[in-house]
């Protein structure tokens, strides 16, 4: 059976369109825990302090609002 949204089947205009999707959701996603979550720049800033399921709920909120 042939699956139109199975990646294989894609076009490279469409593969490329959802590389570029998925490179910007990934950069807005970490510019919003950083802005949210008042990063200071580096390695260790305010995010990795939460504990897993902290972090888990800022990456829901940030997909609903993605």
């Amino acid at each position: 059976m042939y699956n139109t949204n199975n990646p294989s089947n894609w076009s490279w205009s469409k593969a490329f369109a959802e590389m570029d999707k998925t490179v910007h959701e990934s950069e807005m996603t970490q510019q919003c825990i950083n802005h949210v979550l008042n990063y200071p720049g580096e390695a260790n800033g305010v995010f990795m302090s939460l504990n897993k399921t902290q972090q888990n709920d800022v990456y829901e909120i940030l997909n609903k609002i993605l």
